[in-house]
Formats: structure tokens, C-alpha cells, sequence
């Protein structure tokens, strides 16, 4: 019982240090000459001006705890306690006043014999504000298992969470119901976005002009119905592909499971006419994963050639020898799509190049780079590079990268964020991370998207999927989402008169 009491003492305790002001020791202090180990790891970031409280847990073993945060340009925090929860009004004003300047961090730790310990590191406040919300699937990290599922927007100024659809709405025993792509045109400036329904009243939900519908995008004429979109900027057109996608499982060494495609080509949708004609339908390639220039000018996607000796129905005994290069085709509503050039060369050195995005200042082309392979999700190698379009440089983004996987990512409306998924925590949870991208193309050292609590990510089992900027939140009630599924689907027309 005593025991009980003390640990319950303890943690009220630490409660009323983490809210109270504290007061900075002055006497019995030396510095350790290094920075101190939180969690998460917030130290040497560039810090979004108008993101939320960045709180964390000090691991350094210590009976008290005190931390200072002082702005180049004026202003100050305080916190004692292990667990540094700060004031969102009080952080806000400290991060406008320092906006482009320099926040000095120091934490005091003090050990039993009474002395203290002072660590200090330093984080930059950007100019550059970041946009103020992501949208993620939620999801356990399982292979076949996809009933328990939700769509979720963040405020990324607070810790504001919204369910945009719950999956389980419509799932039963005996219906499969799954929910993906959530992706909006221009980071939602106008509202239009749009996600896939899969199995039980599956196809298309298009949010554009203010109203909701559902679309059939399969064809006779098509492989199956759209996958991955990449909306046009300007016009009322999204690219597509279609895929017939596959798993493979491995019951021995660290590989849990492979995804790929045994079939993908490339559509262009016109939401206007509901007309579906082809971009790329060679049977020769794979092609997926399409991404529009800002300008809406040009088209990049990847594409792959079967690996010699394979093919649709074999293609899984080469898994490992898939690649993936990057090229464009020029577009022009009148006259379609050019012919297909190389961006990015890397599949005959080995290498698969994936999901291209361009910033919307046009300057980069950012991709995802693995061994091999089409999901690079499932791939510990996979990595973040970037193509400077106007120089034609190509490199690695060192500096956000980790040992483990980063995959799925998505620039700010600004062109300076970037925010993607990665496994660095445990290899197995996927977490949303942002990196500042600055206007000289450098990313700085990436960081997990701030909870209210530190241990947030520790107790949830579940893994971030698919994370995109949105400049405005999505208000589309959900019971209209829902009507929208439950009704008929509005079917398109294949046009064969594109050029292929």
C-alpha cells in the first residue's frame, strides 16, 4: 500500500511540475556539454512557426526536472517535470516572435545526490508557415484485416483530430469494406477531393463544386477501376492507375510480406463528360503511381519493364527484380499526351523509383528509391530523393531519412514542407515525419507530428497510411459521404481516341 501511494504521489507530482512555472536553478548546476535524450526527439529541428505545442519526455534518469526555452528575438518558456507538456497560447507567441530566429533549449536535471546537470540544444523557427492540416488513414499494420478503419484529418496548429469516414459504418460478418486515396486537388484550395471505396459498394467518391458522388471507373476496356489519382491543377481531369495488385507472403527471414502489381496501365478521367480514355497501355510495362506537373503541362509516373523471363502471370517468381525508372509525357488538352521521356534512369543500375510528386513551385520532383519493388512501404531501404527540374541534380534527402522505411510523402502548399511516412520508431508502425525543405532544396532533420501526449505514439497500434497536406478541413458531412456510397454509381464511357 505504500509502495502505491508513493508512485501515485509521485505522479501527481510530476503533473503539477509539467503545468506549473518552475523556477530555473542557478546554483549547484554544471553543464554536460551535450543534449539531452527526449522523446520524442526534438532536437535540432527547424520548427513550423504556427505548429502545435512540441511536447516530449525527458529520459535522462533524474529525481527533478527543469526546462527553459529562450527566443533570439525575446520571450520565454518554462516547465519542471519529466514530461514537458507546454501552454499552446504561450508557445504560439514564442514561435511568432522568433519566426526565422533561433529557440536556445535547456534542460536541468537533477540527480540524487542534489546537484544539477544542464543540457542544452537549439531548433530553428522557420519563416515558412506550414499547412494546417494532413488527412491519413488510420490502420492496423495488417496483411488482410481492414474492417476496423478511419480517414482522419489533424490540425497541425493544435491536437484538433476529425474522423472524415469510419469504415466500420458499412462493414458486417459477411461484407468486406475497405477505404483509400484520399487525396485532394492542390492541397483542397477549391474542395475537391476524393477517396476509393473497395469490395462492398466499392468505387470512386468525388467531393468537387460543392457536391458529393460516387463514380464507377472500371471499363470492358480497362484493367480495373482507378487506384492511385494525381488530380490536374486546372482542369477538371485526374490521371489514374489501374491496377491488378497482389501479396506474397514469406514464412521465414525478416521479408513479412510483398506487394506488387502483375498488371498497370494509366487512364485520364474527365469528370466533366464521365469519360475514361487511356494515357499508357502497354502490355509490355507496368505503369503507375501518376503525378501532374504544376503547371498541368506534363505528366510523370513510373514504369517498369517485366523482368526478363516474366511476365502478368509469373511475374511473382522475380519479385526482387522488378525496377521502376520515372519518366513524363507532355499533355495539351487538344492534342493529349507526347511521348513518354526518362526523368529519373536508375532501374538498369538496380535501383526502383516511385511515387514522383512535384512541388508546386515546379522546382522539384520528389520520389521515394528502394532495391527493387512497386510498394515501398514494406521496404527497410527505401529512402527520399529529389530532382532539382531546372538543374537536372539528383540526390538523396540525407538529412530526413533514417534506417528504416520512408515511403509515402506530400509537399505544403508553400513548396518548404514535406510530410511522408516512415517506420524509424520501431520498423513496424508506420508515423507521419515533416522535414523543412528550404528554397535552396536542402531538407533538415525530420520530426514525428506533435500529440499533446509525448507517449502518444508508444500505446497507439495503429499506423498512419497515405498523409497529404490540406490547407482547409474537410466539412463534407459524413452522413453525405455515406448516402453517396450506399447510392447508385454514375458509370463512364471509355474513349479509345487518346493517344497511348
Amino acid at each position: 500500500m505504500d509502495y502505491i501511494l508513493k508512485c501515485l504521489s509521485a505522479f501527481l507530482c510530476a503533473i503539477c511540475f509539467a503545468g506549473c512555472t518552475a523556477s530555473v536553478p542557478v546554483d549547484n548546476v554544471t553543464d554536460a556539454g551535450t543534449a539531452p535524450e527526449i522523446t520524442p526527439d526534438y532536437t535540432g529541428i527547424v520548427i513550423p512557426p504556427n505548429i502545435a505545442p512540441m511536447n516530449f519526455e525527458i529520459v535522462n534518469p533524474g529525481k527533478e526536472y527543469v526546462t527553459r526555452i529562450t527566443g533570439a528575438d525575446g520571450g520565454e518558456l518554462t516547465a519542471a517535470g519529466r514530461v514537458v507538456k507546454w501552454n499552446i497560447d504561450d508557445w504560439h507567441k514564442l514561435l511568432e516572435a522568433n519566426r526565422g530566429k533561433t529557440l536556445d533549449y535547456e534542460v536541468f536535471v537533477k540527480d540524487d545526490s542534489g546537484k544539477w546537470k544542464r543540457y542544452t540544444f537549439s531548433c530553428t523557427v522557420a519563416p515558412d508557415d506550414i499547412d494546417p492540416y494532413i488527412s491519413y488513414r488510420l490502420i492496423e499494420p495488417s496483411y488482410e484485416q481492414y474492417a476496423l478503419l478511419t480517414i482522419n484529418q489533424r490540425d497541425l496548429t493544435s491536437f484538433d483530430e476529425d474522423v472524415v469516414f469510419n469504415n466500420t459504418l458499412l462493414n458486417d460478418d459477411s461484407r468486406g469494406f475497405c477505404i483509400n486515396c484520399h487525396v485532394p486537388r492542390n492541397q483542397y484550395r477549391d474542395g475537391s477531393s476524393q477517396f476509393h471505396v473497395r469490395q462492398f459498394h466499392g468505387d470512386t467518391v468525388l467531393m468537387t463544386d460543392g457536391k458529393v458522388r460516387k463514380v464507377n471507373l472500371k471499363t470492358d476496356s480497362t484493367l480495373a477501376a482507378g487506384v492511385y489519382p494525381a488530380w490536374h491543377p486546372t482542369l477538371n481531369l485526374i490521371a489514374y492507375s489501374v491496377n491488378t495488385t497482389k501479396q506474397r507472403f514469406f514464412s521465414v527471414g525478416d521479408r513479412k510480406v510483398e506487394v506488387y502489381d502483375t498488371k498497370s496501365d494509366m487512364i485520364l478521367y474527365d469528370i466533366d463528360r464521365d469519360e475514361v480514355r487511356n494515357i499508357a497501355a502497354d502490355t509490355t510495362l507496368l505503369e503507375t503511381f501518376p503525378a501532374w506537373h504544376p503547371d498541368g503541362k506534363r505528366l510523370y509516373y513510373s514504369v517498369a519493364a517485366y523482368p526478363e523471363g516474366s511476365g502478368p502471370g509469373n511475374i511473382i517468381e522475380k519479385y526482387d527484380s522488378v525496377r521502376y525508372d520515372i519518366v513524363y509525357r507532355d499533355f495539351d488538352p487538344e492534342t493529349c499526351f507526347s511521348s513518354p521521356d526518362t526523368i529519373v534512369n536508375v532501374a538498369s543500375s538496380g535501383k526502383s523509383a516511385l511515387l514522383p510528386r512535384v512541388s508546386p513551385d515546379g522546382r522539384y520532383l520528389l520520389y521515394s528509391m528502394a532495391p527493387f519493388g512497386t510498394f515501398h512501404i514494406w521496404h527497410p531501404e527505401s529512402d527520399l530523393y529529389v530532382v532539382d527540374l531546372a538543374t537536372g541534380e539528383n540526390r538523396e534527402l540525407t538529412e530526413a531519412n533514417s534506417d528504416d522505411t520512408e515511403s509515402y510523402h506530400s509537399w505544403s502548399s508553400n513548396s518548404r514542407w514535406i510530410v511522408f511516412s516512415s517506420r524509424r520508431d520501431d520498423g513496424s508502425y508506420t508515423r507521419p515525419y515533416i522535414t523543412y525543405f528550404s528554397p535552396e532544396g536542402k531538407a533538415s532533420k525530420a520530426f514525428v507530428v506533435p500529440q499533446e501526449s509525448p507517449d502518444y505514439y508508444r500505446h497507439l497500434m495503429k499506423s498512419y497510411n497515405v498523409p497529404e497536406f490540406f490547407v482547409a478541413p474537410v466539412e463534407v458531412p459524413r452522413a453525405e459521404l455515406l448516402d453517396a456510397i450506399l447510392g447508385d454509381a454514375c458509370p463512364v464511357k471509355f474513349v479509345s481516341d487518346s493517344a497511348e
